[in-house]
């Protein structure tokens, strides 16, 4: 008899889910003062990207690396628990159907757009943009795009609630900010939009 594996969870999305869990708990488990000065440092602040030239190199590094992990970084337990479940969810239909080379290029594509439309829409402000949503709206993207792809009314129907979803959503995250969730920070529903147009686009099946 063949065993079944604990988690039916393909394998990055299971280590990057185990990565997001692994921060967090350093966060609450470990003294400020040590984890406080990394986690800064992974979070993306779009004050720094204004003087990224006159930075040091390894300042800079700093600063254009923060594009990607600050997708590990969560604070709030309900902003993990939000970002890990659609993470699962999502993430996981997606390294299925698209394979891991194809669906680690979605997840840094789709991270780094999210940081970016932030930072434009936040230019020159001395705020933190942390957390997976941008790859985590990236992944329903894509998989928005799969299903209108597929001869499939059901998957059509599914995947148009869900563009129409995340259209209210983060409208309503634009005009109430964090207290929808519980959360005392700003919702950057910005990048969860540039996250989600840029995994649309990445989520186009492959032709026959």
């Amino acid at each position: 008899m063949s065993r079944q594996p604990i988690f039916n969870v393909p394998p990055i999305t299971l280590w990057l889910s185990g990565a997001m869990i692994a921060v967090f708990a350093a966060i609450h488990l470990l003294p400020q003062q040590v984890w406080a000065p990394v986690v800064y440092r992974m979070a993306v602040v779009p004050a720094f990207f204004q003087y990224l030239g006159q930075l040091s190199p390894l300042d800079a590094l700093t600063v254009v690396a923060s594009l990607v992990f600050y997708a590990l970084v969560h604070s709030e337990p309900i902003h993990l628990i939000a970002n890990l479940g659609f993470f699962l969810a999502f993430g996981s239909v997606c390294e299925r159907q698209y394979g891991p080379r194809r669906y680690t290029v979605l997840l840094l594509v789709t991270t780094v757009a999210a940081a970016l439309v932030q930072i434009a829409a936040s230019w020159g402000e001395d705020t933190t943009l942390i957390g997976a949503s941008g790859a985590v709206s990236g992944c329903v993207g894509a998989f928005c795009r799969l299903a209108l792809a597929r001869h499939d009314p059901a998957g059509r129907r599914l995947a148009l609630n869900l563009i129409g979803f995340t259209i209210v959503v983060n409208v309503v995250f634009a005009v109430l900010g964090g207290g929808l969730m519980g959360v005392d920070a700003q919702i950057a529903w910005q990048a969860h939009i540039g996250g989600f147009l840029a995994g649309f686009v990445l989520g186009a099946p492959r032709r026959a």
